[in-house]
Parts: C-alpha cells; structure tokens; sequence
C-alpha cells in the first residue's frame, strides 16, 4: 500500500539521503519501531519495457547477490518489495560516512587505519567469493565506516553469482574506471581476482590520497591501467607495497588467488621487527691497516766506514754517489696556433648553436604533435562518454553514432576495442527494438553487424538464432529493398547511393539517418542533407525525424 509520498508501503520516509540511478530514503518500520535504508529503483521517462524490465532484473539481482550473504563486514538486507509499481530494498542504516566522504574530508589515512579498513574489507570478499558473488565494483563510496571502527561493504548493484548466468547483455560499459581491472576493461571473464585488483587501488589511494591510474580522461585511465606500473608508494613499509604490487598486477594470474592470502600479507607486513623500507647491501668497510713491528721491516743497508780511498778506488763495502737524473725534454709546440684555436671555437660554437636549434625544433614538433594527440583523445573519450550515457538512458542510436566514430578515429587498441564492444551492444538493442516493429530481417541485419564489430558477443549470435529459428519463412534470402546501415570499421568512406523513397516507418527513417551519419563523416554534405531530409519525410514528428532535421541545421548553419 501507498498512502502518501511520505510513505512507501509500509515505511514512513524520513529523508532523502542520496539519489543517483536509484534514491536511498532513511526510513522508520513502524512495526518493529527500526530505522533503516530504503534503496528505491528510479526509472527514467520515456524507457522502452525492456529497458524497463532489464533495470528491474538488475535491481533485483543486488538483492539477491546481498541477501545471500550474511557477515559482519556486509550491509545486512531486511526485505525486497514492490509497491504500486515502485520496487524497493529495505537494508540496515548505516551511521557514519563512507570512505570516499573521508578522503575528501582527511586525505591520506595513517598506516594501521588503513590497513585495518583493508583488512575488513577482505574479510567481507572472502565470505562473498566463498558463497559465489563476485563484487566487481570495489570502490570508497561502496565502504562504509561506522563511529565504532565497523567496515561495512555496501552496493551490489553489479555484483556477478558465479553459478548463474548474465542478465544483462551491456554490462561492460558501466562501472568506474579508475577501480577496474584490467580484463574488466577488456571485458574479459571475471572472478573474485578482480575485487582483489580492486582492493590493491583502494589500499593504495587511502596510503597516498591519491590514485594510482590517473589522467585527464576516461580513454588515458583505462590505458594506464592496461600498460603503467603504479609508482611505489613513497614512505610506505616494504612489506606492504609488495602486497600493494601484488594485488595490482596486469594478469590475474600474477595476483593473489584468495582474499585470505592477501590478508594474511598484510598482516605479517604490520608485525613487529617486519622490514619496514627496501633492504640495500651492507656498506663495506675497508680493514685496518696491519700493525707491522720493527723486527718485520726489511733489513736496512749497513753503513760501511768510509776507508780512505786507495789509489782513487772505494773499497768493496763502500756506498757509491747516485747517478744524476737525466734532463727534462723539451715542451712540444703546441698544434694549433692560437689564431687557429679561436678559429675552432668558433666553428665549434656555430655546430653547437645549429645542434641546438635542430633540437628546439625537434621538441616543438614533439610537443605539437602530443598536443594534437591530446586533443584528439580528449575528443574521442568524450564521444566514449556521451555514447555511455546514452546508452545508459536507452538512447542507443545516437550512442552507436558516437562509439562508431571513436572506433574509426581511435588509434589505441584497447579504446577501439571497447568501442568495438559498445557498437555491437548498441546494435543489438536496435535490433531487438525492429523486432517490435515485426521486422525480422532488419533485426538480422542488424544482429549481424553487432557480430562484425564483436564476433565474441554472445547476445548478437543468441538472438541471431533465435531470429532465424522462429522467423525462418519470414526472413528473406537476399537483403530487403532498404539495406541496414552497414558502419564500416576501417573508416572507408561508402558511396552515395539513391536511397528509395520513404514508405513511411520509423525503421526506415532510423536507416536514412544512419547513412546520411556514414554520407557526413566520408564528406559528401550533400549525400548527408538528402539522407536526412529523406528520413524527416520518412516518419514525420518522430524522434529520428526530430534528430535528422536538427543535423540539418546545425550543418546548414556553419
């Protein structure tokens, strides 16, 4: 029941402590007299029913994955519920802050905080991964830290059951960058390893107050985090940064199989007598010199009376007078004259000078081209973001209008291929949404391209199927009158073809936008201008009838 907006069944809301994709109310139980968090699931407007349902699923799965765990160090689920189409997950409040709130409040965390929050963390990630959830979203707003020192691990909105399969099928373009995996990026196969590279960027941010995999934009982190060796931590026990090293390391492999080893690291790294910095090779000393008596020194030559000499002769054991040393040659002259030795420094200064200036140059060209570089990512990591959240609010045509592009223009190959990746999910989302619109052989067409921008998407070749066995006397042979936009990979620019004339659809029209997109990128602006007045014609005061004619203008006014 719903009473009031004060209400939500039989929870009376307090406030609203935070809103994000979902709101979080604090909120009173009546009945029992408890205070706890309402985390309520917020639908945009304007969301298609799949789209609908695909939320749902996932707003249900957080429950599911929390709700199984029961442990001291996760936030605790009292009940799931719907009420009048409003679905909702009452959990355990939580006084306090989270850790995000108290490194921008504190910056850096002393040592054994940091460890013991670390500590707890494990702990947590131990029972989950021991009852088959993997996290995959460790990060300070998910760790909670109450007054008494309690660590609570919170949200798991994108957590993965491992014996269960994948409910949705876009999940690799959400999630924080910063924290993420290497094969997370990738979108490669997770297990518990990846909460544990997590836990290592974590430990070391609250150790330094800073990230280990920072840059400007989202393209630079995720490379950064694919390819750069965090800095060591300065002032950090070398123990604990080879728990911090560890936990980091590219392959998962190289990382620590369990949460529990990880733990116990960490604790004989904070034993007492641990080896606090790096070891380095004792400092030899030279020895003493041996003490030698007069008895070990070398007889000397007994002087002999000088007789007097007998016919101008010394006698046998007489001493002779040294020979006198042989004359110092002479000076060379020198090789150069000294009007010469100034000639040279000059010609030596003048190369010097042009050595100089050649590498000016060089460095100026250097600079300009990583600028142009710059410039070029930060363009394409904004495309990549707008395509994210476009995605995000069911918008998937225009968000395959951005990821293609960065795909054609990216030069780094794990950009283009999480580009690659997002194509296809945006790709299969149109085809499922011609499906709707009874047209099995454009939702093949479709399918098929999602296929040639990722051949290892799984839900591309599941509805492919599943399209050619139920729709296998609709489906025709040979490609329908109007082709499906065929976005090239390799950048290539297609050729103007005539289109046909609109027959009045939303699909159709989608189709004409989407080659006067493919027409504008190659430089025909004309080819493009037709295309899109032909989609306005095609389905009048629709959504893609709408973003055609403003193509249209923005083009025309430049």
């Amino acid at each position: 029941m719903l009473s009031s907006v004060n209400t939500l069944d039989k929870y009376q809301i307090v406030r609203e402590i935070a809103r994000s994709n979902d709101i979080v109310w604090e909120a009173v139980d009546p009945e029992l007299g408890r205070r706890v968090a309402i985390k309520e699931l917020n639908l945009p407007d304007g969301v298609t029913e799949a789209q609908r349902q695909e939320r749902i699923n996932r707003f249900l799965r957080e429950a599911k994955a929390a709700g199984r765990l029961s442990h001291p160090n996760i936030v605790t689920i009292h009940e799931v519920g719907e009420a009048t189409g409003r679905h909702y997950i009452v959990m355990e409040y939580l006084e306090g802050e989270n850790l995000r709130e108290r490194l921008q409040r504190q910056g850096a965390i002393p040592l054994k905080e940091a460890v013991d929050i670390t500590l707890q963390v494990l702990a947590a990630l131990e029972h989950a991964h021991r009852m088959g959830v993997v996290h995959r979203d460790i990060k300070p707003e998910n760790i909670h830290l109450l007054p008494d020192g309690l660590v609570k691990l919170t949200d798991f909105g994108i957590a993965r059951i491992v014996f269960e399969p994948n409910i949705t099928i876009d999940g690799q373009i959400f999630g924080t960058p910063s924290y993420m995996s290497p094969e997370q990026i990738e979108g490669g196969d997770i297990d518990h390893r990846t909460d544990i590279f997590s836990v290592g960027v974590v430990l070391y941010e609250m150790l330094t107050g800073r990230k280990p995999f920072t840059g400007e934009s989202i393209v630079t982190i995720t490379y950064n985090i694919m390819h750069k060796e965090p800095t060591p931590p300065p002032g950090v026990p070398y123990g604990i940064e080879r728990v911090l090293m560890r936990a980091m390391a590219k392959r998962a492999d190289d990382r620590y199989n369990a949460t529990k080893e990880m733990a116990e690291d960490l604790k004989r790294a904070m034993e007492p007598g641990a080896l606090v910095f790096h070891s380095s090779p004792p400092v030899a000393t030279p020895a003493p010199p041996p003490v030698v008596s007069s008895s070990s020194l070398p007889p000397l030559l007994n002087p002999v009376p000088n007789p007097a000499p007998v016919g101008g002769q010394t006698s046998a054991g007489s001493l002779s007078l040294p020979k006198p040393p042989p004359p110092l040659p002479k000076p060379r002259a020198p090789l150069l004259s000294p009007r010469e030795s100034e000639a040279m420094k000059q010609v030596l200064l003048v190369l010097f000078l042009a050595l100089l200036i050649v590498l000016i140059a060089y460095g100026i060209n250097v600079a300009y081209e990583r600028y142009v570089q710059l410039q070029r990512m930060e363009m394409l990591s904004t495309q990549m973001s707008d395509g994210v959240k476009l995605a995000q609010a069911g918008n998937y045509r225009e968000a395959l209008a951005r990821f293609t592009n960065v795909y054609q223009h990216a030069t780094d190959p794990a950009v283009r291929a999480t580009a690659a990746r997002n194509a296809a999910v945006c790709l299969v989302h149109i085809g499922d949404e011609a499906l709707t619109f009874g047209r099995p052989d454009l939702a093949t067409l479709y399918y098929q391209q999602a296929l040639e921008y990722d051949p290892e998407s799984f839900a591309a070749r599941n509805r492919l199927d599943t399209v050619r066995r139920q729709y296998s006397g609709a489906v025709p042979s040979t490609p329908p009158l109007v082709p499906a936009p065929v976005l090239r990979r390799n950048g290539a620019p297609a050729p103007f073809e005539a289109p046909p004339r609109p027959s009045g659809n939303e699909p159709l029209a989608m189709e004409l936008y989407l080659k006067g997109l493919e027409a504008y990128r190659s430089g025909n602006r004309l080819a493009a201008v037709d295309y899109w007045q032909r989609a306005v014609e095609a389905a009048p005061g629709s959504d893609t009838a709408k973003l055609a004619q403003e193509s249209i203008q923005r083009m025309t006014a430049r």
